[in-house]
């Protein structure tokens, strides 16, 4: 072989490697490239994220781009196996933090285009045991305005995050609000599927409990019993035994006896010994419901249950049976089996029942009557006395002389808390008459002794009580100084007021619930309520200007996104879009974080689910808010 053919076979074997080593630097070169590029884009990414996060978004989604270009297209270059990597660093963050931008600033742009975005994308801030509520209290919003495309998106996000989820206490907890969120729409199927997969005890019997209470028995497209009775062996003995109480009312109610019937025909498993009183009382309840139908015979048979565990509750129960015989027409009944009774106090305080409910069935000689059979001091007697002077509306002398014969009784019961209760059953016989000075005095009666009593829940109760009889003698006066009573400091108290709001506007008195609002710890909440009960009664001038006189900015903020729903159907689009702006405006005075975020949210689904639009005006205050969270 000469020189020439000898050089050309060389070349010719050497040239695979040449050619495989130049084309390895290719890739390398071009891998280090794009790599560059998407550390630019990261750096770009980052200088955007607070002056325009849409623009941010951009940047790491192309970034991300050129990361799956390396790994795809240049697998077998050192580079891309460092890339794969979520842990390695690109500029100062990694490639994973890099990829978790990409859908976050993803669901950040669009929340600045639509506010059912921006309200998903503000759920997603919350903590993940929020998420859920927060949630399904956006779904029933969106259902109530006729939204079921996004009512059904919202309560998937719910599911999925239930089924994908690895704690089961969180998981059976969002079970059991979904299961509550379709029955409170009646939703029956949906309800049950979701129900299925509590595994909770105790969250299952509330689930089942809340569908019955929402009416699944008596609904038409419902009410399929043996649905609901294979649960039953899943829930502890007291609650089985309340779930068949509210099933027997429905099915005896609906004219289904007979489903009813059997499900009384079962043996009945005793509790432990801790909750024997929590079983007595679901015996008590299923005993009145089985009465209230005229199941009499099935009452005695549930009352003979009670009789085995205590023998006072058997006879409280026995005494209700009586009365409840009584209102149905069977007054002989009843009273053969008041008599009957070995202990004299129910024997007197079952006779002082069903003289009550023979008045009402106009059988007045036979109540008194009835009444003489019982000793004056037995306390009872003057409550009927009381109770039958308010139902005789048409024979004044017969009333005015049952009012005699009690009045100098009240002084000489022992309990303040019953005899201010008294003086106020005395009020009630003199407002009926319209005779005003007479029920003032007997009030005032009622505050006297209202001052002797020292339970603060009993004197709280108490007081909202006396209030509403004030308001009732048109005495705001009287009513605002009765409510320095109030133990604000009690729990108690805070349930009161709300009832009492709407008491007072259902009388017309709106000068009295601002003033009560003002005497509270939390007087921009309840001005928030008082605005929402003027809303449910249809009353829409009145709550905006309260709303703009909130000084608290979170509660002015949510009494403003309140009133846009209501703005939008009664007076017009542009009154609510222009109070939408405001709620946002508001919004940016909020100094606690937490506490801006969650007005935020009840903003924007209450303009998502209004229909108002992110427009130009709206959209600049959206923007400047959401860079004030972490994102």
């Amino acid at each position: 072989m000469n020189i020439r053919s000898l050089l050309i076979t060389v070349i010719l074997l050497s040239m695979p490697v040449f050619l495989v080593q130049c084309g390895k630097g290719d890739a390398d070169r071009e891998a280090n490239r794009l790599f560059v590029e998407a550390y630019r884009l990261t750096e770009s990414g980052q200088q955007s994220e607070a002056r325009d996060p849409v623009e941010a978004y951009s940047y790491y989604r192309q970034a991300v781009e050129k990361i799956d270009n390396i790994i795809d297209n240049y697998p077998d270059t050192p580079l891309a196996v460092d890339v794969a990597q979520r842990r390695t660093r690109i500029g100062d963050i990694t490639i994973g933090q890099l990829r978790d931008k990409v859908p976050r600033f993803s669901a950040l742009a669009r929340a600045m285009d639509d506010f059912h975005e921006l309200t998903i994308y503000l759920i997603q801030l919350e903590d993940e045991q929020d998420r859920g509520l927060l949630h399904l209290s956006y779904a029933r919003l969106l259902y109530e305005h006729g939204q079921e495309e996004r009512h059904e998106e919202v309560v998937s996000k719910v599911l999925r995050q239930a089924d994908r989820h690895w704690d089961r206490e969180l998981i059976d907890r969002l079970y059991l609000e979904l299961s509550m969120h379709f029955s409170n729409i009646s939703r029956w199927e949906r309800s049950l599927e979701v129900l299925d997969r509590i595994q909770d005890q105790q969250l299952l019997y509330e689930a089942l409990y809340h569908l019955i209470a929402d009416g699944y028995m008596r609904a038409a497209d419902g009410g399929r019993l043996g649905r609901i009775t294979t649960y039953l062996d899943y829930v502890d003995p007291v609650s089985r035994l309340a779930l068949i109480d509210r099933i027997c009312d429905d099915l005896l109610a609906t004219g289904n006896r007979p489903q009813a019937v059997s499900l009384l025909q079962e043996d009945f498993h005793e509790p432990s010994e801790n909750r024997a009183l929590e079983y007595i009382d679901v015996l008590s309840r299923l005993s009145m419901t089985l009465a209230n139908h005229g199941e009499y015979d099935y009452s005695r048979i549930i009352i003979k249950q009670i009789e085995k565990i205590d023998s006072n509750y058997y006879d409280f129960a026995r005494r209700e049976l009586a009365t409840v015989i009584a209102r149905h027409g069977e007054p002989g009944a009843a009273v053969d089996m008041a008599g009957d009774f070995d202990r004299e106090y129910f024997r007197h305080t079952a006779f002082a029942a069903i003289a009550v409910e023979l008045v009402r069935q106009d059988s007045l000689s036979m109540a008194f009557s009835l009444m003489d059979r019982i000793p004056d001091t037995v306390t009872e007697k003057t409550q009927s006395l009381l109770e039958i002077a308010l139902l005789i509306e048409d024979n004044q002398e017969i009333s005015d002389s049952l009012l005699q014969v009690a009045l100098p009784r009240i002084s000489d019961i022992s309990s303040p808390l019953l005899r201010s209760n008294f003086q106020i059953s005395v009020a009630d016989v003199h407002i009926q008459r319209d005779r005003r000075s007479q029920a003032a005095e007997a009030m005032e009666q009622a505050e006297a002794y209202a001052s002797e009593v020292s339970d603060a829940e009993n004197i709280n109760q108490l007081i909202t009580t006396i209030i509403k009889r004030w308001v009732a003698l048109g005495r705001p006066d009287r009513a605002l100084d009765i409510a320095a009573w109030y133990r604000m400091d009690h729990p108690s108290f805070e349930r009161q007021i709300p009832g009492l709001y709407d008491y007072a506007i259902s009388r017309g008195f709106h000068d009295f619930a601002r003033t009560l609002a003002g005497m509270t710890d939390q007087r921009a909440y309840y001005r928030y309520m008082l605005i929402s009960a003027y809303l449910d009664r249809g009353l829409i001038s009145q709550p905006m200007e309260h709303a703009y006189e909130i000084r608290n900015y979170y509660w002015r903020t949510r009494a403003q996104a309140l009133l846009i729903a209501d703005l939008k159907n009664k007076v017009n689009l542009a009154t609510a879009e222009r109070v939408s702006t405001d709620a946002l405006l508001t919004m940016q005075r909020i100094r606690d974080r937490s506490d801006k975020q969650r007005a935020f949210f009840h903003a924007a689904s209450m303009m998502s689910a209004a229909g108002i639009s992110m427009d130009r005006e709206r959209r600049p205050i959206v923007i400047e808010l959401l860079g004030q969270f972490d994102i």
